[in-house]
């Protein structure tokens, strides 16, 4: 974004938490960077250098936070990261603008690779892994939409969703960071994949259980998921699972145009009841273990893929 001066910029830093409205520095919290910090670990994994991943690092993160940015749009979410989300101070047009615009970023960051070097084939090869996966987050996020309006959600429609949508483009973080080191072994890069798409699955069921339970209290910074009426997976379990009574009960929720916050305690009290917050700790442990034994198999040195370990400790973590 450096030497580019329209405001469309502005916004894009201001998503990324780096600037103010007005363009000036802030010093803030910023989001976790986890897809990013995949590749890079990625890399060190495979080689011991991180370096080399640099600017695969730099595309996952900006595809994300494309994402993000038409996600808040979608879903009407006024707030990103504790402040104002890019719609709700710019509006929505321009919100779009910025994310694609992040997109594009994303990929001119990769034809970079080109000047460090690296060969035309490889750039390719590269570029293809990242559109893979930004087309698999688009088809998670359109199946996300779909299942919005829809009462009736089956929960392998929803991992198959989750999948898509979140855990696409942690798989392509890993696999790039790899690549980026120069792993060429088929063997490896797939279960490396494999690690990353299971610890961003995971990634998506934890921001659903953190709506409902957090340290016994409701989280209102994911809530905007519930209040756009989109099926997160305990409710997805509690409408399969659910006593009748209350199947029904969730339904006229649901059935309502918008929800009310009000409505967030109704559906909590059933989705307790259905035991849909065990249901989905066990998700998120079954999915720990899978992405445990992708890393196992991609045959890393112990030392090398501690960090990866305690990455997935952290997303599968619900307390």
């Amino acid at each position: 974004m450096a030497g580019r001066s329209l405001p469309l910029y502005r916004m894009m830093s201001y998503h990324l938490g780096w600037v103010d409205e007005n363009g000036a520095p802030v010093e803030s919290e910023r989001p976790l960077r986890t897809r990013g910090a995949l590749a890079l670990l990625a890399a060190k994994a495979v080689s011991g250098e991180a370096e080399p991943a640099l600017r695969h690092a730099v595309a996952v993160e900006m595809v994300h936070n494309y994402s993000q940015m038409h996600q808040d749009v979608q879903e009407g979410n006024t707030d990103s990261s504790g402040r104002p989300s890019v719609w709700w101070v710019w509006g929505p047009a321009q919100a779009i603008n910025a994310g694609d615009g992040m997109h594009a970023l994303a990929r001119l960051a990769l034809f970079g690779l080109r000047e460090q070097g690296v060969p035309t084939d490889s750039v390719s090869a590269v570029l293809r892994t990242l559109d893979e996966a930004t087309l698999q987050l688009c088809e998670g996020s359109y199946l996300d939409t779909v299942f919005q309006d829809r009462l009736t959600v089956g929960i392998s429609e929803y991992l198959d969703m989750a999948s898509r949508a979140s855990g696409a483009l942690a798989g392509c973080a890993a696999r790039l960071g790899a690549m980026a080191a120069g792993e060429e072994d088929s063997t490896r890069l797939e279960a490396l994949t494999e690690f990353g798409t299971k610890l961003g699955t995971a990634l998506r069921i934890s921001t659903d259980y953190r709506v409902f339970w957090l340290d016994g209290d409701r989280d209102t910074g994911v809530q905007g998921r519930v209040l756009s009426k989109k099926k997160t997976l305990p409710v997805v379990h509690a409408l399969e699972n659910a006593a009748i009574r209350d199947k029904r009960a969730l339904g006229e929720v649901y059935a309502q145009r918008v929800l009310d916050p009000n409505d967030l305690g109704k559906v909590a009290s059933i989705l307790d009841e259905a035991g849909s917050k065990g249901f989905t700790e066990q998700t998120l442990e079954r999915l720990s273990g899978e992405a445990l034994s992708a890393l196992e198999r991609a045959r890393l040195p112990s030392d090398h893929a501690r960090a990866l370990r305690a990455v997935l400790e952290f997303v599968g973590t619900t307390n």
